[in-house]
């Protein structure tokens, strides 16, 4: 079977970074890969629609997409690249969910804009509402995105099912999403001195190790089982910030990371930091369920 990538683009440059991204991936990726180019238009309201005609309307959603994927296509074209062109009409965010659902693709890449750290929307309401109701790995290429100088992976942990699937997800399809290079496991642990909890250093040391080795147990069974060698990182603090921070000074190929882990201390949501980490560095964000 294919490994089938699912590309949404909409004519606009984040897109056209994230079909570059594709176009990559593809590229070098020994297996066999089935790449389906999806544009979605929003729906004409019906009285509109019925004043013009069906004729005219349909004319206009075809050239519409013919505009909007134009570059994509002419990207893909030059690399090489098959792709089957898939066209659809209604609200963007649920036709791709709905697509990606359907076909049972293995990732959906998209695009979305650098935004500032200091604003509080961070990614369009298209890449939030994909993020949100796909089932499916979705990866995040931002406008902005850094040129890749290394093949380093940094894959955050929190010891919950959904980051050990997201570690799984990347062992299986590391041919295909990223490059063989090495893998850096990160955990963020809050912080836990201050407030009620008074303790001492050795104390509070002595709780943060314990958090960390309980984050990273399974990470580390799972890749030393399949001989995979990797280094470990702790931070604390908020996990978005912690991580996108991190990124920013390693510049990582690849951030993967679970949507919805928790750990134990204080309710540590990583799905929570997805927004943070994609807004705040300019790496692509690989996001498994």
């Amino acid at each position: 079977m294919p490994f089938t990538i699912l590309l949404a683009v909409d004519g606009s440059k984040h897109s056209l970074v994230a079909a570059r991204h594709a176009a990559t991936m593809a590229a070098r990726s020994s297996a066999d890969i089935a790449l389906h180019l999806l544009h979605v238009h929003y729906r004409i309201p019906p009285r509109p629609a019925l004043g013009v005609g069906r004729d005219i309307v349909e004319a206009y959603y075809h050239s519409e997409t013919e505009a909007a994927v134009k570059a994509a296509r002419r990207l893909l074209d030059c690399s090489g690249v098959s792709y089957q062109l898939v066209r659809r009409i209604g609200n963007p965010d649920t036709e791709i969910v709905r697509y990606a659902e359907n076909e049972g693709v293995d990732l959906l890449i998209m695009g979305s804009h650098g935004r500032g750290a200091a604003k509080s929307l961070l990614l369009g309401s298209v890449a939030q509402g994909v993020i949100a109701a796909c089932s499916m790995p979705v990866l995040v290429v931002r406008e902005d995105a850094a040129p890749e100088r290394s093949g380093k992976i940094l894959v955050a942990v929190d010891g919950s099912a959904f980051s050990r699937r997201a570690l799984a997800y990347l062992l299986r399809h590391r041919g295909v999403v990223a490059a063989d290079g090495p893998i850096t496991l990160l955990h963020v642990a809050l912080s836990i001195g201050g407030g009620f909890l008074k303790l001492k250093k050795r104390e509070e040391r002595q709780l943060l190790d314990a958090e960390h080795d309980r984050a990273l147990r399974s990470a580390r069974r799972l890749l030393t089982r399949v001989h995979v060698p990797w280094q470990e990182v702790r931070a604390q603090g908020n996990a978005g910030n912690e991580i996108a921070a991190y990124a920013r000074r390693h510049n990582p190929a690849l951030i993967v990371m679970g949507s919805q882990g928790h750990g134990i201390m204080a309710g540590l949501l990583l799905g929570s930091a997805t927004q943070k980490t994609i807004g705040r560095c300019r790496v692509p964000v690989l996001i498994v369920k």
